[in-house]
């Protein structure tokens, strides 16, 4: 089961229902995506640019920005360096010592 089948077969009822559904490493990668998430959707609003021109920069659909943007969709290493030289966003080293 994925992060949102088990998101959505919560027990809403209870305060602890995310955390409870969840592991420690979909928790993890749940926050990662919407701290990537945000900061593509505010650089490309800083910059005056729709997501209209950003999938037209990057050469994908309107949709995947969109995805991308409401954290709907993981990123590959390769996406994300593409984002980052589109929008002038440093990539850091997610693995340090």
């Amino acid at each position: 089961m994925g992060v949102r089948e088990k998101i959505a077969s919560a027990d809403t009822n209870t305060n602890t229902w995310l955390i409870d559904a969840l592991t420690d490493d979909e928790r993890k990668t749940a926050e990662f995506i919407a701290i990537i998430a945000t900061s593509i959707q505010q650089r490309r609003c800083a910059q005056g640019m729709t997501q209209k021109e950003l999938a037209d920069k990057l050469g994908v659909s309107l949709a995947v920005i969109s995805h991308w943007e409401n954290g709907d969709e993981d990123f590959t290493v390769a996406t994300l360096v593409k984002i980052s030289s589109a929008l002038g966003l440093p990539l850091c080293n997610p693995i340090c010592a």
